[in-house]
Parts: structure tokens; C-alpha cells; sequence
């Protein structure tokens, strides 16, 4: 499948209690039908994008100050404009196929990926508290075990859940040698069905749950903080979902301070997602972007070669889209606030400085 899905939004108010509908309300069945989500680069674009990198980096320029301005796409621009409208008001995400890694190498290929996000979203932010607005999603030797860990730095399953920002875009430089597929699920089509098996749960969800900062708190703030699962705001259903660190948060507690009906729905979340899901597997040059309030995503688990370079191995970015949907102020509440920040996202701590590290953690 190749091509660009029509936007269009989810036609109407989403309501409280009341199933939602859209073009990011999807089945596995029904967007395997309806295709659109898989984009492959032609020849002329792969080199229009070959020469847009290496300018950025003859120039010397830092990823952190490189923009559309500066990573200038006069042909593939327009069609990263469509993907743009597909993630925010489509169905919510897209994978972008055949970029060469292997030759571009590292730099020129994470400048290709900074190039292209920067054109689908307006603003990177921090994606832990060290700072890293480029990261690694790679087995660093994390376990979920640690309640400091984090589930990008393992090779464990990662439950559905949603990242803080807007957008969040991977790209893959080396695949597993198995597993380690990615798995997204539309959060629309998920509450839908909850909506009809269990009305209550979806109350329930409808109300904070306290989730653990996973040791990375910023300035003035507990090191855990609350909001809920379906959030509804100015006719709009957003989703955001953490299991391990709403999980690990009863560290803080005496006793677990999320309900048993909290915690069941979230198990029933999760069994949903699975039943709905679509895997996409990575290929070596794969980009895949999506919209953290309408679509969750899961990693399976992975075994890795034994060889270092050839370990699973890919790059994230975190982006806010200054056009993007509202969302509620609740929001905040994992960083930032209304008065110094244009949109709620990323995660800082006590003394984040950003950086871009092409290398580890």
C-alpha cells in the first residue's frame, strides 16, 4: 500500500459516555481495507532529502536549531504536508519506508529523520530528564523490575500506552533479529468497545490515576502526579495512558491509591488494544510517526544478533504541533503549565539540559 489517507477529523463533538466516531476510529480489518498508512519514498525523494542532509551537515549546523527554514524540501515538503493533516485529523498515524541508513550512516540519517519531524510537528521536546530530544530506543539492560527504568532501554513487552507530546516518530536504523514489532491500536475504537462491555470501567477511567515520574521530577513537583485515562475536551476524546508508571506508583503510598475498577478497566484497556491492534514490522529505514491522543501503541518483546552493530537499534523524537487539537489543562500536570508553555509535553528534571546524542543514552 502507498498513498496518503484523507484527513478528516472525527466529523462532529465527541461526548462523554457516547461512542465516537472518525477516521481515527479503526479496526486492524478496516485500515489493512482502507491502506493509506504506508508511504514509500521514491528515487527523486530519497535524493531530494540525500541533499537537504548534506548541506545541514557541511554547514555544521545543530540539530537543535534546524527547522523547515533550514531543511528546505521544494517537492517531498507537499506530501509531508499531507502526512502532517493524516497524523493530526487522519487516521492518526503513518510509516514512511525506504529511507537508506545503512548508507547514509548515522549523522546523515538521524539529520534526514530531525529534517522530516521538524516538517510534521513544530517544536521537540525532552523525552527523559537528562534532556535527550533525540533518543535511543535500544536494550541498555533496563528491566520493568526497576521502578527507575525506563521501557525504550528494555527488550521487554511495553503495554499500550501514549507518550507526552503530541507526536512521536521513530525511526528504525536496525531491526531485531526477532520481534520487536510494533503495535498500535486506535484508542477511539478501544473505548468504543469498553463503552459497550463495561460502562463503568470506562468511568472509571474517566477520573485521575495517580502515575509514578519514574524518578524524573521536575522542579516544585511531587514525584508522581495524576490525571485521567479518557480525557474529553472542547468535542474531542484524547487518550493517555503509562500501565508501568501508573503500576509503580503505589511506592509512594501505603495503599494502592487507584481503584480496583481503575486498575480492572486498564487490564481490559489493554486486552482491547490487543484485539484491535495492527502490527507493523520495522524494516532497516523505516519512519513511523503517530498521534499519541488518538492511537496507543505497544512493543513486543525482542531478541537481539549477538553482534553489537547489529542489535536493535532505533531513533525517537518527541513534537508538539502548535495546530493540533486542544487538549485539557489537566495535561500540565506532567510538565510545564499554561502560563510558560504553547503546549503540554516532554519530561525535564531537576537539572535537564537538552542535547541531541547520536550515540547511547
Amino acid at each position: 500500500m502507498t498513498g496518503v489517507a484523507g484527513a478528516g477529523g472525527n466529523g462532529g463533538a465527541d461526548v462523554p459516555m457516547r461512542p465516537v466516531a472518525g477516521a481515527a476510529v479503526w479496526s486492524a480489518t478496516e485500515i489493512e481495507e482502507r491502506g493509506g498508512w504506508l508511504y514509500v519514498l521514491r528515487p527523486d525523494e530519497i535524493a531530494e532529502l540525500s541533499a537537504a542532509a548534506d548541506a545541514v551537515v557541511a554547514s555544521g549546523t545543530d540539530l537543535r536549531a534546524l527547522d523547515p527554514g533550514r531543511f528546505e524540501l521544494p517537492r517531498f515538503g507537499a506530501v509531508l504536508a499531507g502526512l502532517r493533516r493524516q497524523i493530526i485529523d487522519g487516521v492518526g498515524f503513518v510509516q514512511i519506508r525506504g529511507l537508506p541508513v545503512a548508507r547514509f550512516g548515522r549523522r546523515k540519517a538521524a539529520t534526514v529523520f530531525w529534517g522530516i519531524a521538524r516538517h510534521l510537528g513544530d517544536e521537540v521536546v525532552s523525552q527523559n530528564g537528562r534532556g535527550n530530544l533525540l533518543d535511543h530506543v535500544k536494550d541498555f539492560g533496563q528491566t520493568f523490575r526497576d521502578p527507575a527504568s525506563r521501557g525504550p532501554y528494555t527488550r521487554e513487552r511495553i503495554e499500550y500506552h501514549t507518550d507526552a507530546c503530541d507526536v512521536v516518530g521513530l525511526l528504525c536504523l536496525q531491526p531485531a533479529k526477532r520481534g520487536g514489532e510494533s503495535t498500535l491500536a486506535s484508542g477511539g475504537a478501544v473505548y468504543n468497545e469498553m463503552l459497550c462491555r463495561r460502562p463503568d470501567l470506562v468511568e472509571a477511567l474517566m477520573q485521575p490515576l495517580y502515575r509514578d515520574r519514574r524518578d524524573e521530577v521536575p522542579p516544585g513537583r511531587e514525584p508522581w502526579y495524576a490525571m485521567p485515562v479518557f480525557n474529553f475536551f472542547d468535542g474531542h476524546l484524547s487518550i493517555t495512558n503509562e500501565p508501568s508508571y501508573i503500576d509503580s506508583v503505589t511506592r509512594f503510598f501505603d495503599r494502592n491509591p487507584n481503584s480496583p475498577a481503575q486498575l480492572e478497566g486498564l487490564a481490559l484497556l489493554d486486552e482491547i488494544a490487543e484485539e484491535l491492534h495492527i502490527d507493523i514490522a520495522f524494516e532497516a529505514g523505516d519512519m513511523q510517526f503517530l498521534h499519541n491522543h488518538t492511537v496507543m501503541h505497544s512493543r513486543q518483546a525482542f531478541s537481539d544478533f549477538p553482534e553489537p552493530e547489529r542489535r536493535r537499534h532505533l531513533l525517537r523524537i518527541w513534537l508538539l504541533t502548535h495546530d493540533g487539537r486542544p487538549v485539557p489543562p489537566v495535561f500540565y500536570e506532567r510538565n510545564g503549565s499554561p502560563a510558560t508553555a504553547r503546549r503540554p509535553g516532554g519530561i525535564v528534571g531537576a537539572a535537564t539540559a537538552f542535547r541531541v546524542p547520536l550515540e547511547g543514552l
